[in-house]
């Protein structure tokens, strides 16, 4: 089953943790994948490779995305080398921890400008479009910190992921029907390799489900949106087995 085949594939931070795994997941499904980077090069051509194993045409493209400018730079030669963009996957993300009274002014701007800035314009670039072909799927990364929970710490990374979150509906009722707009809100799917035993244990402890979950569990939750009934959009699918219900 290959529902994609022929559709082109825009992936933000694609060659990097849930961003390259994204990417590939939807090259399985037959799309052809632009591999958006920032820095992870190596990874976007791993990425790339990948889906070309796959029998689908890939290629990278690198951008600065809290530059609104190289945002209409890249949704141009992403549809001038592989064709009208079908799929728009908003991955890319900062994450920072700060305590909420020391964090610094331009860690809150570069947060909100890759984390919530850029997919509003990157989304308004792709949807024209869309519209104008009749149709298209957003599917936005955001997280159970912000779209379900706030941390300690990281209130500037969790507003901008709630701010994310309600561009997903807005989009979802503003660019209807042609346009589906969804979301997955991850759990713990990667947890930081420097983590101790201990905290380790703590954090899967809030866990309903018992464990950790994978990037394929996000993966295969994108698949379902962009494949899935056409009834579906404005929704914000938590993949975190059930952490969100638990309080964080």
């Amino acid at each position: 089953m290959r529902p994609l085949s022929g559709k082109v594939a825009l992936v933000t931070g694609g060659g990097h943790r849930l961003g390259r795994a994204i990417a590939e997941g939807l090259g399985a499904l037959g799309a052809d994948v632009a591999v958006h980077f920032h820095a992870s090069k190596e990874g976007a051509l791993a990425a790339a490779q990948r889906v070309q194993v796959d029998g689908n045409r890939a290629q990278v493209f690198q951008a600065d995305l809290s530059s609104a400018e190289a945002i209409e730079l890249l949704v141009a030669q992403v549809e001038q080398a592989l064709g009208p963009i079908a799929v728009l996957v908003n991955s890319a993300a900062l994450y920072e921890r700060h305590d909420f009274l020391d964090t610094p002014r331009d860690a809150l701007e570069r947060q909100w400008a890759l984390n919530a800035r850029a997919p509003f314009l990157l989304t308004q670039a792709v949807a024209r479009g869309m519209r104008a072909r009749g149709g298209g799927d957003v599917v936005n990364v955001v997280d159970i910190g912000g779209a379900f929970n706030v941390w300690r710490h990281y209130s500037a990374y969790t507003m901008t992921k709630a701010a994310l979150t309600s561009l997903t509906h807005s989009l979802a009722l503003e660019l209807a029907p042609q346009i589906r707009v969804n979301a997955v809100a991850p759990g713990t799917v990667l947890p930081p390799q420097e983590l101790d035993e201990a905290t380790r244990e703590a954090l899967r402890a809030k866990i309903p489900a018992g464990e950790f979950g994978a990037p394929a569990d996000v993966v295969a939750a994108v698949q379902f949106l962009v494949t899935g009934p056409r009834f579906i959009t404005g929704q914000v699918l938590a993949v975190d087995g059930g952490r969100h219900l638990a309080g964080g």
